[in-house]
């Protein structure tokens, strides 16, 4: 059989006055996907749970993510929200959207949040990893999932170089040149490295992330790694605040959005301690 059309699903197509606020978790491999944001010609994640949400609801709600991640990058843990104003079930219509979304992206879960709640302004922390494989074979089951850099890497001295990244920071030397000079200063959480047979992952927590920020550091730690530089060497450009001195940005493979943390209830989501 083929899918039911979306007024069909809502028990004849009628609607209830009221909107409710929407709250999804998302995983996604970002491999087939131009980033997050809808871009007109390209193919994005946003992009694809628009279609699903209005092929299922016949709604095109504007839809909020906690974050934007690059083209290339994956989500284990997107929370997006939206207002829907028809009356599926929540489980109904998250197994319905799943029907209609691609194969590389999927709803893991979904609840009915606050009013207010807003999944990027409402987010405490984000926690993103990192991903390298530092062995001379070609990544084969995790292609398109981590960086293959000559190994192996120095994890104690990268580590000592991730130290220098907790607290609160002006980010200029590994953001984006594009970011505005006013709004570089961030809160980093927590920086680890640590390794996992041949792979090594960097797990960075902050209130909020500037474009290319973590591929910045990546690509950094992956200086100190490989020797070129000591440990010292990154906290002097991380404090020096010129992009000038930034190391290659490292690709968006390896980046995978991990979690979002918020206030209050986890309702199934990470939520901060």
């Amino acid at each position: 059989m083929g899918r039911q059309p979306a007024r069909a699903l809502e028990s004849g197509g009628h609607r209830l006055n009221a909107l409710r606020n929407l709250r999804l978790l998302l995983e996604y491999d970002g491999a087939g996907f131009a980033g997050w944001q809808l871009q007109v010609g390209h193919r994005t994640v946003e992009g694809e749970l628009r279609r699903a949400v209005r092929e299922v609801t016949g709604e095109t709600p504007k839809i909020y993510a906690a974050g934007r991640t690059d083209a290339g990058a994956h989500a284990e843990g997107q929370v997006v929200n939206f207002h829907y104003a028809g009356r599926l079930s929540v489980a109904r219509l998250q197994a319905a959207v799943n029907a209609h979304l691609p194969a590389d992206v999927v709803v893991l879960d979904a609840g009915e949040a606050a009013p207010d709640f807003h999944a990027r302004y409402s987010a405490r922390w984000r926690r993103y990893r990192y991903r390298f494989l530092d062995r001379a074979a070609r990544p084969v089951l995790d292609r398109g999932r981590c960086w293959q850099v000559p190994g192996p890497l120095d994890v104690a001295a990268m580590a000592e170089a991730a130290a220098a990244l907790t607290g609160v920071h002006d980010w200029t030397t590994f953001c984006a040149a594009s970011e505005p000079a006013a709004d570089r200063v961030r809160t980093m959480r927590e920086a680890r490295v640590g390794r996992n047979g041949h792979y090594v992952d960097v797990l960075l927590t902050g209130e909020g992330f500037l474009r290319g920020l973590v591929r910045g550091i990546a690509g950094g730690l992956a200086e100190v790694g490989r020797g070129r530089r000591p440990a010292s060497w990154f906290a002097e450009v991380l404090e020096a605040r010129d992009r000038r001195l930034a190391p290659k940005t490292a690709p968006a493979a390896g980046l995978t959005l991990v979690e979002v943390l918020y206030d209050g209830p986890p309702h199934n989501y990470s939520s901060a301690p």
